[in-house]
């Protein structure tokens, strides 16, 4: 009766585990770069930051944009990783990495749209943008509303 009891939790257990990273591999990740060079200044607004030697990263929630600039001469890019969470139900729903490939203390900008039942959570690391890697080096993760 007990092996078969430890065999039951033991599978139970292996089945949340596949179901957890299940749902978390359903959601696309997206990958692009940070290309514009300024973003909309037509209506002010407070930043959210994170920053780390790598770099900084910051959320503008008037228009959704990300801003990241590089702090480091060491030949990799500085990535704002992000992900967006309901919050209804506490799923995320979309994620995602933004790459400044444009050098050391180069801000670069990227628009982003999303619902505004959402938080934003984001935080700033090291990659490599011709491979999409993001690499260790990465601050804790920043909460933001949409």
């Amino acid at each position: 009766m007990r092996k078969s009891r430890t065999a039951t939790l033991c599978g139970a257990f292996a089945a949340a585990t596949l179901l957890t990273v299940g749902n978390a591999s359903a959601v696309e990740f997206e990958s692009e770069q940070a290309t514009s060079r300024s973003w909309d200044p037509s209506v002010p607004s407070a930043m959210t930051c994170q920053s780390n030697s790598v770099g900084k990263g910051c959320y503008r929630e008037v228009g959704d944009w990300f801003e990241i600039v590089d702090h480091k001469k060491d030949g990799h890019s500085a990535v704002v990783v992000w992900r967006t969470v309901s919050t209804y139900n506490g799923q995320t729903n979309r994620q995602g990495a933004i790459y400044n490939n444009d050098g050391y203390q180069e801000y670069r900008y990227r628009n982003k749209n999303f619902p505004e039942t959402n938080n934003v959570e984001f935080r700033i690391c090291a990659g490599d943008w011709p491979y999409r890697i993001v690499e260790g080096s990465c601050s804790s993760w920043k909460t933001t509303k949409a």
